[in-house]
């Protein structure tokens, strides 16, 4: 399967500790997620200034596929997309996933969670919280 990220990406790696690579925000995509969600998640993390890099799968379900793309990244920062285009954000030190979307997310909402990941690399609020917190006020 070709991945195409978009901009911002390296495209797909074979080893995360390549020293040619600069630190990125690891995406690992099961094979069959699809190529919309994969392009929507690395450019909102390109919004934030923060390349991304397709990390080859390890496991299929989202949280497991984040998961390892956190411990993978020098960033520590990884993101997860499902077959059914279900996004995960992790952080290495953080038990939990810090971020979760169903498969059915609208695209907008796809590229905020790539920009949160790319936020929580930069120390910055996430964005996806704060529009939860608006949405449950309203």
């Amino acid at each position: 399967m070709s991945v195409l990220g978009g901009p911002g990406c390296h495209g797909r790696i074979d080893r995360a500790d390549d020293p040619a690579l600069p630190p990125a925000v690891l995406v690992s995509v099961h094979d069959d997620a699809p190529p919309a969600v994969v392009r929507e998640v690395c450019a909102g993390a390109e919004e934030q200034g923060i390349p991304t890099a397709i990390l080859a799968p390890v496991g299929t379900e989202g949280d497991a596929l984040a998961r390892h793309a956190a411990g993978e990244s020098r960033l520590e920062v990884g993101v997860g997309l499902g077959p059914d285009g279900a996004v995960v954000v992790r952080h290495a030190l953080v038990a939990g996933a810090v971020l979760r979307l169903a498969g059915d997310a609208p695209p907008g909402r796809v590229r905020l969670a790539g920009a949160d990941a790319a936020r929580i690399v930069a120390g910055l609020p996430l964005r996806t919280a704060a529009q939860a917190l608006e949405s449950s006020a309203s």
